[in-house]
């Protein structure tokens, strides 16, 4: 149902994270929900109508246009105020007004202000050793006299709010800090924002209707401490994959697995392949990334799947980049943080950034010599990762930027695609004007880069992102994909194993 497709692109280019799709309902969650359960709903109807709604905000949701009000919706013995538009007037690509709850309590509109994080940051600091906290030589790390090392870390997002949580799990700071949100591994924050630390900010200029939306930042979240810990460690150890591991030999094509690590013999994961994420700097420095969990690639077949995230690991903006990775874990610092220089400087800017899906598509595309790779490993991140590429000007720095998608055109008895990762790309390509590449006619279902060069060699991959070409250009070209499914007269095909 393509009204589902612009749906959910809709949301991911919002930075909402896709929860279950049904028949005619998409749940989700808003940017910064650390619920298990996610609360938004977006349901069609058959004409299109459209009715969105949270089910944990009191006051529902701010969405801006084209959505208006439309009355309650009742859960249980309460009731939520829901929003409504029509899917005609729906666009991924119009000016991207915020989505968020309506807060609780609100007051008469005032004009926002913006603070200098830095100036957050040294006012936040100031007064955390006020409240008796010693700085380590950690940057952002505090002791509070019983203990030796760091118990309390403190952060500062781009929009000036700064963010304080302690290691053993609980906090007390006085006013002007208050409670904030839990981490979503349950620890207890506290915050001040920059007018509650007196300072004086800047009148917020008005937003540009040409601006790119921002990526939301991830919820509030830390990165997993004991799991970059055991990540570093694992890729210091140096041991390659084995030339026959299970990922490297897949779909008839031989992958170079020196860019990669195996967790070394005596580890839980030993043999299995360790590929590290990172994700934009949460405070907003375009020079700046940070190791955020790790994908890892098994050997064999486990509970029906070879590839995992490891457990801690945040997956929302998240990328694996080829080449660079081991130039980004040598100089990564003890806040998890890497210059992103180090990977420029591995990369070959004659070349075009592919921003792609799956670790050995990357490969294949890097090794091949058809570009430089940005693997982002789920359809969902497509969208995130190529607006961070254009804000912050990495896009100037290649001969060009290609979305590549895989060959996912697989329909279903009733007609419409089982995979909306060609429409979310179609969706990112539109939006940021990057080229779009998509696999040739006579591609088997599900084929990417990796089974085009066990097919037909480096030349076969070299031309598939060769022939990336704008959206429009595309979407006309490939009729077969985006024709509305009541005049598509592809049969339902079935996918295959890679």
């Amino acid at each position: 149902m393509r009204s589902l497709q612009i749906i959910e692109n809709y949301l991911v280019a919002r930075g909402c994270e896709i929860q279950k799709v049904k028949d005619h309902l998409v749940e989700f969650r808003l940017p910064g929900e650390t619920s298990r359960t996610p609360g938004g709903r977006l349901s069609v109807a058959r004409d299109g109508s459209l009715k969105m709604w949270h089910r944990y905000a009191e006051k529902g949701l701010a969405a801006g246009e084209p959505w208006h009000a439309a009355g309650g919706i009742r859960l249980g013995d309460k009731s939520t105020p829901s929003l409504a538009t029509h899917i005609d007037q729906l666009s991924a690509a119009k000016e991207l007004s915020a989505l968020t709850k309506v807060p609780k309590f609100s007051s008469e509109p005032q004009q926002r202000r913006s603070y200098d994080p830095e100036q957050v940051w040294r006012a936040a600091d100031d007064l955390l050793q006020t409240s008796g906290l010693i700085p380590s030589r950690l940057h952002g790390r505090y002791r509070d006299g019983t203990d030796p090392k760091p118990v309390y870390k403190l952060l500062v997002s781009n929009d000036g709010v700064a963010t304080a949580f302690s290691f053993r799990g609980d906090i007390a700071l006085p006013a002007p800090w208050r409670e904030g949100r839990q981490t979503s591994d349950g620890k207890k924050t506290m915050y001040v924002t920059g007018r509650d630390l007196g300072l004086d900010g800047d009148l917020a200029p008005p937003r540009s209707s040409s601006a790119l939306p921002r990526p939301a930042p991830a919820e509030l979240r830390t990165t997993d401490l004991d799991l970059n810990r055991d990540t570093c460690r694992s890729w210091m150890a140096g041991v390659t994959p084995p030339t026959d591991h299970r990922h490297l030999v897949k779909g008839n094509a031989v992958l170079d697995g020196t860019e990669l690590r195996v967790y070394p013999t005596g580890h839980k994961f030993a043999g299995t392949i360790l590929a590290p994420m990172f994700r934009p700097d949460l405070m907003g420095r375009p020079d700046t990334v940070e190791l955020c969990g790790a994908q890892h690639l098994m050997p064999k077949v486990a509970f029906n799947t070879d590839k995992i995230m490891a457990k801690g690991s945040h997956t929302v903006g998240a990328f694996v980049p080829f080449p660079g990775l081991d130039s980004l874990m040598r100089v990564l610092t003890s806040d998890a943080l890497a210059p992103i220089q180090a990977w420029l400087a591995v990369t070959d800017k004659k070349k075009p950034l592919v921003i792609c899906e799956g670790v050995a598509t990357g490969l294949a595309i890097q090794q091949s010599g058809a570009g430089n790779a940005l693997c982002t490993l789920s359809s969902n991140n497509v969208m995130v990762v190529a607006q961070w590429v254009k804000q912050t000007g990495l896009s100037n720095l290649f001969s060009g930027v290609v979305i590549a998608t895989d060959h996912d055109i697989g329909r279903t008895e009733a007609g419409r695609l089982k995979s909306n990762a060609i429409p979310r790309a179609l969706e990112a390509s539109k939006l940021t004007d990057f080229a779009l590449a998509v696999p040739p006619v006579n591609s088997q279902v599900g084929a990417d880069a990796r089974d085009l060069l066990g097919q037909g060699g480096p030349q076969a991959v070299r031309n598939f992102i060769a022939s990336a070409a704008s959206a429009a250009e595309v979407e006309k070209a490939r009729a077969d994909i985006f024709l509305p499914v009541k005049e598509s007269q592809q049969a339902s095909e079935p996918e295959f194993e890679r």
